[in-house]
Formats: structure tokens, C-alpha cells, sequence
């Protein structure tokens, strides 16, 4: 399965496609819920990856995929920091 998210026309929300095979679903995702949404999608697949050796060895062997999971987080604390100067936390 492959995904891919993109942005909204009018920026209010994201669109979540799933490339499945021969069939493509999209799924649209408002604005600040997807923050929230996939936040704790991050903390509980980090939560797992934590509790399984199994899946530690899998990503271990990936240097690549780790360097570019490694980027995507630092880009978004980075951006979810300007937010929150922003908004006077």
C-alpha cells in the first residue's frame, strides 16, 4: 500500500490517498483535527516501535527510511514551534 498526502485547494483541510493495488480512496481530513490525528498516530507507532525488538531490527537495518523519518520529525517540530510563537503558546 502507498499513500500520499497533499494539502486541500482551500488549505483548510489535508487529503489522504491510499494507493491499494488497482483502487485509490481518499480520505479528507479537517484542519486542526489532522494535527491531533496524526500526532497520536505518531506517538502510539513510536510506543510500539519501542515495546517490539522485532520491528526495532526492521527499521534498524533501514538507514535510509530512519534519515528520512529523522527529517519529517525535525521539520515538524520546527514548524509546529513557529505555530506556537506565534500563537503566544
Amino acid at each position: 500500500m502507498k499513500t500520499r498526502i497533499n494539502q486541500s485547494k482551500k488549505g483548510k483541510s489535508i487529503l489522504v490517498t491510499f494507493h491499494e493495488g488497482f483502487s485509490t480512496y481518499t480520505i479528507t481530513v479537517p484542519m486542526p483535527y489532522a494535527i491531533l490525528f496524526f500526532s497520536e498516530g505518531l506517538h502510539s507507532a513510536l510506543t510500539t516501535l519501542l515495546q517490539s525488538s522485532d520491528l526495532q531490527v526492521l527499521l534498524g537495518d533501514q538507514d535510509a527510511q530512519k534519515a528520512e523519518i529523522q527529517d519529517h520529525l525535525k521539520h515538524s517540530l520546527k514548524l509546529f514551534e513557529s505555530f506556537l510563537k506565534l500563537s503566544g503558546r
